[in-house]
């Protein structure tokens, strides 16, 4: 049962140092000159404090096979500080739930979702008929309308350090005791490595961005372990001159599912007319 409901959460987001950021969107300069207040945060680490709550809620159980979604709707700035608004438990024994709004400072929701837990283990799905495919040194361009369902992701297969664990507790801010006593990765850590091989499937014309996700864990994943991602294009469509990704994700530790991510993201846009 998840105690305490309803309850608010409130967070300081901030970037951490990481170099990948400079000279992009999420760092302060490039975000400023381009009419932002701050570099925007990217929406795996909103994310990872949305799990926060369900971390708070249900402890180590939610790790192994517990659920969870997000939205993003809007920006998060470096250095807000942002409310999560919990709401009552519901849902029966398949996934009992709770839905998150995400506030910033001026009131405005800048992300909704859910965090659940079954009753009991859920259902592994069979992923027989996927093939692990490693990454190309070139992945194939992307233009808009090339991307097809039922294409394979690829994957870059490789063992997460416990240096990349320590670096990850840095990257998402945690300060939940949990991730390091028990030696357990983040659970915003293997969504985001998992979002990493899709995105490095292709090569895409935009930057892209995440709008969706849901997420199911089968098991927890550890530092040492070989990580790798099988799935597929699941779909692809176009609104108000936007290009969408749907993606099905499923992450293997050393060969054992541990996790499933449904993702949609935009990865075009259409050219303005003159």
């Amino acid at each position: 049962m998840l105690p305490a409901f309803p309850r608010d959460l409130n967070v300081d987001i901030r970037l951490d140092d990481d170099p990948r950021y400079i000279g992009t969107i999420h760092d302060d300069s490039v975000a400023r000159a381009r009419g932002y207040k701050a570099a925007l945060i990217p929406g795996a680490f909103v994310y990872g404090h949305i799990s926060r709550v369900a971390l708070q809620a249900w402890g180590e159980a939610w790790t192994i096979r517990g659920g969870m979604g997000a939205r993003f709707l809007r920006p998060v700035y470096n250095g807000d500080r942002i409310l999560f608004r919990v709401g009552m438990l519901e849902g029966g024994a398949a996934m009992r739930r709770a839905e998150v709004s995400v506030i910033n400072e001026d009131g405005a929701e800048v992300a909704s979702g859910w965090v659940g837990l079954p009753d009991a283990a859920p259902v592994v799905p069979d992923i027989s008929a996927f093939t692990l495919i490693p990454r190309p040194e070139a992945p194939p361009v992307v233009s808009v309308g090339s991307l097809h369902p039922d294409t394979p992701l690829t994957t870059a297969n490789r063992v997460l350090t416990q240096s990349d664990f320590e670096a990850s507790l840095r990257s998402f801010g945690e300060s939940e005791a949990f991730y390091e006593s028990e030696d357990i990765v983040h659970s915003g850590c293997i969504m985001r490595l998992a979002m990493g091989d899709a995105h490095n499937s292709f090569r895409f014309p935009s930057p892209v961005v995440l709008t969706d996700i849901e997420t199911q864990h089968f098991a927890q994943v550890r530092p040492g372990q070989r990580l790798a991602t099988v799935g597929r294009v699941a779909q692809v469509y176009q609104r108000k001159g936007k290009h969408y990704l749907e993606t099905e994700e499923f992450l293997l530790a050393d060969g054992l599912l541990v996790a499933r991510f449904v993702r949609t993201q935009i990865y075009a846009y259409d050219m303005p007319r003159s």
